[in-house]
């Protein structure tokens, strides 16, 4: 079922005109219409900016997450100096000398006893320990690079379900942040329907209050003629004294309802300025709607979240299966000099391996993890179902509440017609003497409430109607 029904404004011809003369003799004040403060609350709100943040925040770990399918590259290089250095003597003559005392002995085993042979030995060496060599060493300057990369083949599914656990992050934050905006243009539209609604009352209250003063005016001629009697001037004095009041409190309601409005759309408290009658617009109804309800940001955030509870599971199941990898390396070493020539002469050295992870025993702890992820993923999925319904709910109350608060509209501009005929019936009759004093005022009293009621009726309709947008997904900016 699909009615249409006037959306946020509508022409209402009556015989009663709001003091558009009155209004017109105020200094000219910069005039805001709704599209106006949409915009300025909207610049000046911090949660959607934080809510920006956050939602770069999401996409930029999920980019971090994607850089695991590619290779990762580390150069780690390191220049030693030190001025440490030596020298050391090699004994290379003692155990020749020993090799040809053992080998005479075996050749004059007659001549050359142990002693004999001991004694070749050690003489031998005296005689030519000038021939053992020198050794220098220096450390100096030295040069060690290394250059490795890993590539990962398998994870387990860790390095997908992080991804889409990322780009699930920064849908949701573009969703709160679409949320934070749809929530400050109800209260924009909250706002500046009752500043409308607080001028409509201070223009009635005007209105009567002029009523009362030609009243007065009359009242006050028929009796410095003898017309009628003091006590009817005592009368509509009583009145023009509550409306004098009721003029004060739409005064002081408007400059409320103006401070209000400047808190939510971020301007000082005390900054003067007028807003626009809104524009016709007309808006589609749809009664019932459960797949309505389901284009609220609400549900897309509650599906996000199911959809990262279940990337969570896949995520902890990883850690029960293997992990393959490839790495390979290249070092290359500089340094060190021995007798005037480098020990390690830079050259490069390559390896290659490839390295399996396998899971064998952790007393449970990763089957228990996955079955705490499906525990939240159940949760996820009837809260889900639960909030759906509650939304189906509630779109079906607002759609009750604006074809009532329509009806009650009709009802309070078919009212303030009558009291206006019955206003225009009550002057005429008293003016030829037909009617007390009394019944014009009740008249004038009844015609006053009338108006105050269509205004209340108006603002009532506006802000259902605003809020049923926002139920059905349909509130645009």
């Amino acid at each position: 079922m699909i009615k249409k029904l006037p959306g946020l404004s509508r022409p209402i011809t009556l015989t009663i005109i709001l003091l558009a003369g009155s209004l017109s003799e105020l200094p000219a004040q910069q005039v805001y219409s709704i599209e106006d403060c949409i915009e300025m609350a909207l610049k000046s709100n911090k949660d959607i900016e934080a809510s920006r943040h956050m939602q770069l925040r999401y996409e930029y770990e999920r980019d971090a997450v994607r850089s695991n399918y590619f290779p990762s590259l580390e150069l780690t290089a390191t220049d030693i100096f030190s001025t440490f250095d030596g020298s050391f003597s090699y004994d290379l003559v003692s155990p020749a000398a020993q090799a040809i005392a053992v080998s005479l002995r075996e050749r004059l085993p007659l001549f050359i006893g142990p002693t004999t042979q001991q004694r070749i030995s050690t003489g031998l060496a005296k005689r030519f320990a000038h021939m053992n060599p020198n050794i220098d060493y220096k450390i100096g300057n030295v040069i060690v690079a290394n250059l490795n990369m890993t590539q990962p083949i398998y994870m387990g599914g860790k390095i997908s379900a992080g991804y889409r656990m990322g780009s699930y992050g920064a849908q949701m934050a573009e969703l709160s942040q679409e949320l934070t905006k749809e929530e400050t243009i109800v209260a924009v539209h909250e706002a500046y329907l009752l500043l409308v609604k607080a001028k409509d009352l201070l223009a009635v209250a005007q209105q009567y209050d002029s009523l009362l003063v030609q009243l007065m005016s009359d009242v006050k001629s028929a009796v410095s003629h003898g017309m009628t009697k003091i006590n009817d001037q005592l009368k509509v004095q009583v009145k023009k004294n509550e409306a004098e009041l009721r003029v004060i409190q739409a005064e002081n309601g408007i400059r409320l309802a103006r401070m209000n409005l400047c808190q939510v759309i971020g301007l000082p408290l005390n900054s003067e300025f007028e807003v626009s009658d809104l524009s016709d617009s007309e808006t589609v109804i749809v009664i019932g709607g459960e797949n309505v309800a389901r284009q609220r940001t609400e549900s897309r955030l509650l599906e996000l979240k199911t959809s990262i509870a279940q990337q969570q599971v896949k995520l902890v199941r990883s850690g029960m299966l293997p992990q393959v990898g490839v790495t390979a390396n290249a070092s290359l070493i500089d340094g060190i000099e021995i007798m005037g020539d480098k020990l390690l002469d830079r050259k490069p050295v390559f390896t290659v391996g490839v390295s399996v992870k396998v899971p064998l025993f952790h007393a449970g702890e990763n089957k228990k993890k996955v079955r705490a992820a499906k525990e939240e993923l159940a949760q996820s999925r009837l809260e889900q179902e639960s909030l759906n319904e509650k939304m189906t709910l509630e779109l079906q109350k607002l759609t009750n509440e604006v074809d009532e608060s329509q009806l009650e509209l009709d009802m309070r501009i078919r009212s303030l017609e009558q009291c206006d005929e019955n206003l225009r019936m009550s002057r005429k009759s008293y003016s030829v003497g037909y009617e007390p004093i009394s019944d014009l005022l009740e008249a004038q009293l009844l015609w006053q409430q009338a108006y105050a009621e269509l205004a209340e009726a108006k603002y009532q309709k506006n802000l259902k109607t605003v809020k049923w947008l926002k139920a059905a997904g349909q509130l645009s900016y």
